[in-house]
C-alpha cells in the first residue's frame, strides 16, 4: 500500500510524466475519493440500499482501472477510458443516486469537463466534450420534468452532500491546478536550459550562421510537444532550385554566396518570431508559430520572391528557389511533420520549382 501511495505521488507531482496520464490519475484519485466518502456519508445518512451500494462498487471499480492504469503503457488509452467511464458512467449514475441537483453531483460534472480539456487532445478532447454537454443537459432536464425517479434527500442531508462535494471536487481542482502551474514551470526550465546549452555548443550553421539541423530538431520536437499551449505552428523546407548546376558552372565559392544571400533573407523573418535553420547542403527550414495559414503562406511565398529578384546569377538569371509547407496538429509526431513538409517539397520540385506546395 506504501509502495502504491508513493508511486501515486509520483505520478501525479513528477513534470517528467505525461500532463494527460497525470490529470487522469488525478481525476481517478477523485472519483475514488467522491466514491468512497459518497458510500460513508450514505451509509451514516441511512439512505437507500442502491444509494450505499453504488458508491462502494464504483469504488472498487475504480481502484481497478487504478491499478491497470499504473502499469499500462498506453497513456492515452487510459486517459481516453477513465474519463470516460468516469464522466460518461460512474457521475450519471451518481447523480441519480444523489438526489439529482439537489445534491453535490454537478460540482463532480465540472471536473469532467476540467479533466476532458487537460487530459485529452484532438479529436478525442472535442467529442467527450460534446457528449458530457449531451448527456449533462440531459440529465438536468430529466431531473426538470421527472424528479421521482431520483432516489430522494432530505434538505440536511442534501446540504451535508453539497459540503463534501464542493471540498473534494475544490481540492481536486486545485490539484489539478498546481500540477499544471508545475509542468508550465518546469517547461519554461526546460525550454531555458536547452537555449543555454546549445547556445554553448556548435549550434549554428559555419557558412550562413543560421542555426544547424541538430538545434532546430531538438526545437522542433519542443515546439511540437507545447503545440497546445503556444497555438498554431506552420514549417516550411526551402531547396535551391539546379543548386548543384551553379556550383557546377560558376564554382562552389560562388554557391557559398548564393547560400549565404538566402541564409540572409531568412533570417529577416526572426523579426516576426519565425525560427530558421540551414538543414542540409541547400536545404533549409523556417518555423513559424502564432500565425494564421494564410499568414504563414504569404511569408513562405515572399521568400520565393524575393529570391527571384535579389539573388541574380551571371548571364541575366536568377536563382529561384521551391518549398514545401505544413501545418502541425496535435496529432503530429516529429518525424511525421518533416516526412510530410519533404513530401510537398518533392511536389513542387517534380512540379516546376519556384513554387511552395502546401
Amino acid at each position: 500500500m506504501l509502495t502504491s501511495l508513493k508511486k501515486l505521488r509520483t505520478t501525479i507531482t513528477s513534470p517528467n510524466v505525461p500532463l494527460e496520464k497525470r490529470i487522469t490519475y488525478a481525476m481517478v484519485l477523485c472519483a475514488m475519493l467522491g466514491e468512497f466518502f459518497g458510500f460513508v456519508e450514505s451509509f451514516l445518512l441511512h439512505l437507500s440500499i442502491q444509494a450505499i451500494l453504488l458508491p462502494l462498487i464504483s469504488f472498487f471499480f475504480l481502484l481497478l482501472l487504478y491499478f491497470w492504469g499504473i502499469k499500462t503503457k498506453h497513456i492515452k488509452i487510459f486517459s481516453l477510458l477513465g474519463i470516460s467511464i468516469i464522466g460518461l458512467v460512474i457521475f450519471p449514475l451518481m447523480f441519480f443516486a444523489n438526489a439529482g441537483l439537489q445534491a453535490g453531483m454537478p460540482y463532480y460534472f465540472l471536473l469532467a469537463f476540467v479533466c476532458t480539456a487537460l487530459a485529452l487532445r484532438g479529436k478525442s478532447r472535442i467529442i467527450i466534450y460534446a457528449l458530457l454537454v449531451i448527456v449533462y443537459t440531459t440529465l438536468f432536464f430529466v431531473y426538470r420534468y421527472f424528479p421521482q425517479i431520483f432516489i430522494p434527500m432530505t434538505a440536511e442531508d442534501a446540504f451535508i452532500d453539497q459540503i463534501f462535494s464542493l471540498l473534494i471536487a475544490g481540492s481536486i481542482l486545485f490539484i489539478f491546478s498546481y500540477t499544471v502551474s508545475r509542468q508550465n514551470a518546469h517547461d519554461r526550465r526546460t525550454i531555458k536550459e536547452l537555449s543555454l546549452l546549445y547556445e554553448r555548443q556548435a549550434n549554428t550553421d559555419e557558412l550562413t550562421g543560421l542555426y544547424n539541423r541538430r538545434y532546430f530538431n531538438h526545437f522542433l520536437k519542443l515546439a511540437i510537444l507545447t503545440l497546445g499551449d503556444t497555438g498554431k505552428l506552420h514549417v516550411a523546407m526551402f531547396d535551391i532550385d539546379n543548386f548543384k548546376s551553379v556550383n557546377d558552372k560558376y564554382g562552389h565559392p560562388f554557391g557559398d554566396t548564393v547560400l549565404k544571400r538566402f541564409a540572409h533573407i531568412l533570417s529577416k523573418r526572426e523579426s516576426i518570431g519565425a525560427t530558421v535553420c540551414r538543414y542540409g547542403g541547400e536545404e533549409f527550414l523556417i518555423l513559424l508559430p502564432k500565425k494564421d495559414k494564410e499568414e504563414a503562406i504569404n511569408i513562405v511565398e515572399g521568400i520565393l520572391e524575393e529570391t527571384r529578384s535579389t539573388i541574380d546569377i551571371p548571364e541575366d538569371k536568377f536563382i529561384t528557389v521551391s518549398a514545401g509547407f505544413i501545418t502541425c496538429t496535435e496529432e503530429m509526431s516529429f518525424e511525421k511533420l518533416l516526412q510530410l513538409v519533404d513530401k510537398n517539397l518533392y511536389t513542387a520540385k517534380a512540379s516546376g520549382k519556384d513554387k511552395v506546395i502546401y
